[in-house]
């Protein structure tokens, strides 16, 4: 049976030391102008904040929620950021990320993955668009692995009877260009 085509996101697996999955929260600026869904992954930017990442990017992790006071006075919380949200006093949105480096997060391959691509670094993609109904994202890893610099490192399949390595598997990975990685080289990639 084919694996469905089904992107989601980047969703919290389990711990790669044992530990517990935490959130942390940074701030997203009020007004920001793009979506961030629950599943994205996001960067960190001068000032502490936090927004969108795009392939090649330093990861800081995956999105979880936001909530931040409306100018009406309302208190909000949300899966996702609404693009251009202003905030009561232009004060910056509370992000729930889960950005420890040591997270195993699951993701959909956009295309076909193989066992022997275990240990391969990819990006992730994002050729969908997330949705402001569930909140949840789209974005996928992009199955043109390689062993250069990129986001990903692909760990394996996720155990489960309908997922079958091929196309649109769903994989275990952990973001490998980490903003919290200790051992950074000079040209921005993790080292050993």
């Amino acid at each position: 049976m084919a694996n469905a085509d089904e992107p989601r996101g980047a969703w919290p697996i389990r711990h790669l030391t044992g530990g517990t999955i935490r959130l942390m929260e940074f701030e997203i600026a009020s007004g920001y102008n793009t979506n961030i869904f629950a599943g994205d992954f996001v960067k960190l930017v001068g000032g502490g904040d936090i927004e969108l990442a795009s392939a090649g990017n330093r990861l800081l992790g995956v999105f979880a929620g936001v909530e931040w006071t409306a100018t009406d006075g309302e208190k909000k919380f949300s899966r996702y950021w609404p693009a251009s949200t202003a905030t009561l006093g232009s004060v910056n949105a509370k992000a729930k990320v889960y950005a420890d480096p040591n997270i195993v997060f699951g993701v959909q391959a956009d295309g076909s993955v193989v066992q022997a691509d275990i240990g391969q670094l990819a990006d992730f993609i994002a050729t969908h668009s997330g949705s402001t109904t569930t909140g949840r994202g789209a974005e996928e890893l992009n199955s043109s692995t390689g062993t250069g610099p990129a986001n990903l490192q692909i760990l394996g399949k996720i155990d489960d009877p309908d997922n079958a390595w091929g196309a649109n598997v769903n994989l275990e990975v952990r973001i490998y260009e980490h903003e919290f990685n200790e051992h950074i080289d000079a040209d921005g990639t993790p080292g050993v």
